[in-house]
């Protein structure tokens, strides 16, 4: 028995559970831990008594009672709170599900890397195995794509419930946003938002009866989850349309007034519309992707001068790629002379959409990444709990 484990609490939220969770609260026992925390989230008198039976097998096991269901992040939140305020020198707590589909060993090997490595660690599972549903499966692909993609992480297991948090840690997990799953996939993106440190611990892929016992609603808690995976992208979809729309409307008003006083030609009043245009929209969409897309955690003046060191270049390129389109419509000279003039106003659009993929990335992982000021600060959180 590792002598650290022995300061390593595993909390068990459950609802409505049947036998099998005497069987996982049994095995973190023989494990070594110094405290088993369950925790009953509105669960109906007719399984009230499953968590008796836990409670009297060893005086480590303690009891969490809702009074109604709040949901599994409330149930974390409600144990993390309850270890800050009285066993805030321990080593950390370990998350276990309490439908025995997290192998005790797996549970251990997690605590003692969490230990070791003084990080969160996540037990994650192979989803190749025969023995996985395929809706579970397919779930994670998914899931884990669109983290790539669309949040700039790489995980092997979004779903995982088996993880281990450093104590310092758990503070922070309190504040996080959520009362149900979808608690655990915030957990992630303040990983990335704050600098959390983490990695990964390979276990067992445990799943009894095609995981049917689970209280994942597939509509509300997928809903739930996806909302929070794409809130960054929509918001900047939502703000590149705004700037987009603001640009093209100076695009298309001097395009106009431009061919009605002037003689200039095509390549000319492309540049000329393009250039004005973007100086105005890039000053709004600054501030829109600051403010309200990124919520950046950095200095306005850092990102400030990361931003136009990104829009400068992509400006000239996009500069470059509209004289070009306008210049080969024009060579062609298939377009009718009445449209020649204002075929900048088709052009523009088509080169902005190529652009807008590429800038979300850049964006989010350089321009309004987080400072290290901004970052959770474990070394003033770890004085707080020794002073307790």
């Amino acid at each position: 028995m590792s002598e650290q484990l022995l300061r390593v609490v595993a909390v068990v939220p459950s609802l409505n559970p049947d036998e099998k969770l005497k069987t996982v609260v049994s095995g973190l026992l023989e494990k070594g831990f110094f405290k088993i925390l369950l925790v009953d989230d509105g669960s109906a008198e007719t399984h009230k008594h499953r968590f008796q039976e836990c409670v009297a097998l060893d005086e480590r096991v303690e009891l969490l009672v809702h009074p109604v269901n709040r949901g599994k992040g409330a149930a974390m939140k409600t144990a993390f709170a309850y270890i800050l305020k009285n066993f805030p020198k321990c080593e950390g707590a370990v998350t276990v599900d309490g439908d025995a589909q997290h192998d005790p060993e797996d549970c251990r090997r997690c605590a003692e890397k969490m230990i070791a490595k003084d990080c969160v660690v996540l037990g994650v599972r192979d989803f190749s195995g025969e023995n996985v549903p395929a809706k579970s499966r397919m779930g994670n692909r998914i899931t884990s794509l669109v983290f790539r993609l669309f949040c700039g992480m790489k995980l092997s297991d979004t779903q995982t419930g088996l993880r281990a948090f450093p104590i310092d840690i758990l503070s922070q997990m309190v504040k996080t946003k959520g009362d149900r799953y979808e608690y655990e996939t915030q957990m992630l993106l303040d990983f990335k938002s704050l600098k959390i440190p983490y990695t990964e611990e390979k276990i067992r892929t445990v799943y009894i009866e095609e995981n049917q016992t689970s209280h994942f609603r597939v509509i509300k808690d997928s809903f739930r989850i996806y909302k929070m995976i794409f809130a960054h992208f929509f918001k900047y979809l939502a703000t590149s349309f705004a700037s987009y729309i603001l640009e093209f409307s100076i695009v298309s008003a001097l395009t106009v007034l431009i061919n009605n006083t002037t003689g200039w030609e095509p390549l000319t009043v492309t540049t000329v519309t393009y250039l004005c245009a973007r100086a105005v929209s890039s000053v709004f969409n600054f501030f829109m992707n600051q403010k309200v897309v990124f919520q950046a955690k950095c200095s306005m003046k850092q990102s400030l001068w990361k931003y136009y060191t990104l829009c400068i270049p992509l400006a000239a390129l996009g500069l470059a790629f509209n004289l070009a389109g306008v210049g080969g419509a024009v060579w062609l000279d298939f377009l009718p002379p009445a449209v020649e003039d204002y075929v900048n106003l088709i052009i523009h659009p088509l080169v902005q959409i190529l652009m807008f993929l590429f800038t979300f990335t850049v964006q989010r992982e350089w321009v309004y990444k987080t400072d290290n000021k901004y970052k959770f600060k474990r070394r003033e959180q770890k004085k707080k709990n020794n002073k307790k």
